[in-house]
């Protein structure tokens, strides 16, 4: 996932997000009814758990995890090193060393392996899950920027975010197989699958901040764009409701997609420099990790209708996590005499 390079304005937008760190913000293209007052209730996210990743230097990119056996799985980019944690011991249990520049990471339980994206090859490793031995490194080109991972239950393949489009893995054999989905030209940043449908949705910034729409059994491709936002890297899905949550930097949004028909339905302001946003359907909540130092929290009020209803503080660079059950998990990267630590927000019961 690429970075933007200019943070001069994140102390004053932080300071700006913290003077309302946990009350609503409201859009009145995007909010209905009255806004919820949320300074005297309880945080949607409280900070439960931090464990501590000593040795780990840089950037911290993309995560899995295999609640299972509560291992919690992230690239960290800048140390070139997939760290492997377990959470009820709240500590690092195995590394995999010597790799270049991993950004995505994917554990497949059904065949018990984790794949590895390295940018700087342009590689997948594939490790055996218990060994952490070395199963394959399949070749995509240095040119092809390997990124986001994700994981196509009904083909078992993995599918991997490359310049031009989308790639994929039979994740039986550690093949890369058939043709890749070519998309618009650029790099594909986080992309999502249809479970019910044949479509991959897929950002490309440096298409015009396009979102490519790729069906993957007809290779067709459409494009759909943002109204003037760009850098559109994190996304999430809500298949039920046909909402795709796209998150920009330039400005710092969430912008709401009908996947049925392309259009804009809302827009809610977040923080800066997200990397990763996540999707609670439970809560009908999104989770946006901004790198200027906030979670910012959208609810869902009905599929055309959102509230940001909190700010969380952070820290300044933490943008990339794992949602799943009631815990997001942020990865922290190391500042000073503090060593790397991953943080867990719970959903509070």
């Amino acid at each position: 996932m690429k970075i933007a390079s200019a943070m001069i304005m994140a102390p004053v937008v932080a300071a700006l997000l913290s003077s309302c760190a946990t009350a609503p913000t409201t859009s009145t293209a995007s909010t209905a009814g009255n806004a919820p007052a949320a300074s005297h209730e309880v945080a949607p996210l409280q900070l439960i758990q931090k464990i501590p990743v000593p040795g780990v230097a840089g950037r911290i990119d993309h995560f899995t995890a295999f609640p299972k056996k509560r291992l919690l799985i992230f690239a960290a980019l800048g140390n070139n090193t997939v760290e492997i944690l377990n959470t009820f011991q709240a500590k690092v249990v195995q590394s995999i060393k010597g790799l270049d520049e991993p950004q995505g990471v994917l554990y497949v339980p059904e065949f018990d392996k984790i794949f590895v994206a390295n940018a700087g090859s342009g590689r997948v490793n594939v490790y055996d899950g218990k060994t952490l031995a070395l199963r394959k490194s399949i070749e995509f080109g240095e040119e092809a920027d390997t990124d986001n991972l994700r994981w196509d239950e009904a083909s078992k393949r993995v599918f991997v975010g490359i310049v031009g489009g989308i790639a994929m893995i039979d994740a039986a054999t550690d093949a890369h197989v058939e043709q890749n989905l070519k998309g618009s030209g650029g790099h594909s940043e986080s992309f999502q699958l249809e479970k019910k449908g044949s479509r991959v949705f897929v950002n490309v910034p440096d298409d015009d901040a396009a979102v490519n729409v790729i069906d993957r059994k007809t290779g067709a491709l459409t494009q759909w764009k943002l109204n003037g936002a760009k850098a559109n890297y994190p996304m999430a899905l809500n298949e039920d409701d046909h909402r795709l949550f796209v998150v920009t930097r330039r400005p710092p949004l969430v912008i709401v997609l009908d996947t049925e028909t392309g259009k804009e339905v809302a827009r809610v302001p977040v923080g800066g420099s997200c990397d990763d946003v996540f999707y609670d359907a439970d809560r009908k909540r999104i989770y946006a990790i901004g790198g200027e130092g906030f979670i910012t929290v959208v609810q869902q009020n009905d599929p055309n209708h959102y509230t940001a209803t909190a700010n969380l503080p952070t820290s300044v660079g933490v943008r990339t996590g794992t949602f799943f059950g009631v815990s997001l998990y942020v990865g922290v990267p190391a500042t000073g005499l503090e060593p790397a630590q991953i943080w867990n927000y719970a959903v509070p019961e």
